[in-house]
């Protein structure tokens, strides 16, 4: 097996692990201070009592966002196309977005939550994880679902068509998460973001 389709192999690999440990990190962690959580109260003091262990677990949100760039790069090493290449491009900038999203999560909303508990009202926390939202799960999502799909466009008739099939229904999945952000629908966000291509802040 030539080394760039080793490569791709072990950034799948990779993609798949770490995203499997982020999940967990939403689901035992995350949801409670995020909109899963319909107890607004219960939020702001698990995030203002928590936080050190709230931003090490999006921290983990962070490096599935480098496994995705990875296994992009490793794509289009292994697929070398204009198409897989901007997809490449497409990828940074999705990167970019997706870290920015994560980095008020991490940073502002815990200190948004102490505010809010302390008396200083709830519009400033309620505000910053909006922005959130719309960063990662509307942006950035939108930019990791275009750049799947031009992977998959580019390397159409390459791969057995259950993979194209499963390619396609990532790009569908990832189209239907980034309206569900745009829309603020929380049931949404939880099962589209379940075949996304990218991270939800919900």
């Amino acid at each position: 097996m030539p080394e760039d389709w080793r490569r791709l192999k072990r950034a799948a690999l990779l993609s798949l692990t770490v995203h499997l440990a982020a999940g967990l990190a939403m689901a035992f962690i995350l949801r409670h201070g995020l909109e899963t959580n319909p107890d607004l109260q219960a939020r702001l003091r698990f995030l203002t009592a928590h936080a050190a262990l709230w931003r090490a677990a999006w921290a983990s949100w962070n490096v599935a966002a480098f496994s995705v760039l990875w296994f992009f790069y490793a794509f289009a090493r292994a697929q070398p196309s204009g198409l897989a290449r901007a997809a490449l491009r497409v990828g940074f900038a999705a990167v970019a977005l997706d870290l920015s999203a994560e980095a008020i999560e991490m940073w502002h909303v815990p200190r948004l939550a102490a505010d809010a508990l302390a008396g200083q009202g709830v519009a400033g926390f309620l505000a910053a994880h909006r922005a959130a939202v719309l960063l990662t799960g509307f942006a950035a999502n939108g930019l990791y679902t275009l750049a799947s799909v031009l992977l998959v466009w580019s390397s159409r008739g390459r791969f057995p068509r259950w993979t194209e099939a499963a390619g396609w229904g990532v790009g569908l999945a990832g189209a239907a998460l980034s309206g569900a952000a745009w829309a603020g629908s929380m049931p949404g966000m939880f099962w589209a973001s379940r075949m996304s291509p990218g991270a939800v802040c919900a």
